[in-house]
């Protein structure tokens, strides 16, 4: 009978117990974050919707790559340096330029100090991030930091070909073949020109002989 009445005060206390937990985070701040409603893929991000503890992804955090054109030199030493070949890059001849920032100041190549130069310009900057391990030797690689690992982590999409991003649109490709056609046509007028004046030096010095 005592065993009876004992089992009794077990599931009062045992439940009380359970219920005591519950009762007390009612009374204090949320723990959970709404994901994937709320993006934590940054603190700030989490400082404005969410008001718990909880931090954002590190600074060091290698998730999705991206890229910045305006300082990629088409050099393709990112591509050489991933280890799978999800990167694939395709360049063309453009104007020769010195690298700025947005506030004039020059672009320093980061390996050797000096001002990042661009003759080539690219036509197709594709990244497969269904393959890519980020591994971050791309980015280590590139010498103006134009790749770089983002904080975004998530990408589901409903097939893989979604998954290669695609940083070179139609447009910009089809301005920079034109630019590159012009280049090889004023190249090739130069270099007939050049032909041309020195064939009539040539004759001039022959005739001269004579």
């Amino acid at each position: 009978m005592g065993a009876y009445f004992q089992n009794i005060k077990d599931g009062f206390t045992t439940a009380f117990e359970g219920m005591s937990i519950s009762f007390a985070t009612m009374f204090v701040r949320k723990e959970t974050v709404q994901y994937p409603e709320v993006d934590i893929s940054s603190n700030a991000t989490i400082a404005e919707k969410y008001k718990g503890s909880l931090m954002g992804m590190p600074e060091n955090y290698r998730g999705i790559l991206d890229v910045d054109l305006s300082l990629c030199t088409a050099c393709q030493i990112c591509q050489k340096a991933c280890p799978i070949d999800c990167i694939v890059i395709d360049n063309i001849k453009c104007d020769k330029t010195k690298l700025s920032d947005g506030d004039g100041s020059p672009v320093l190549n980061r390996f050797t100090q000096k001002e990042a130069l661009k003759t080539r310009t690219v036509t197709r900057f594709d990244i497969n991030a269904a393959k890519c391990m980020y591994c971050g030797l791309c980015e280590k690689a590139c010498p103006t930091s134009a790749i770089r690992h983002t904080n975004q982590f998530e990408m589901n999409r409903e097939s893989q070909e979604e998954l290669i991003l695609r940083f070179v649109s139609d447009d910009v490709k089809a301005t920079a073949e034109k630019r590159a056609s012009e280049i090889e046509a004023e190249a090739a007028a130069k270099k007939a020109a050049k032909a041309k004046k020195a064939q009539e030096e040539k004759a001039k010095e022959k005739g001269a002989e004579e």
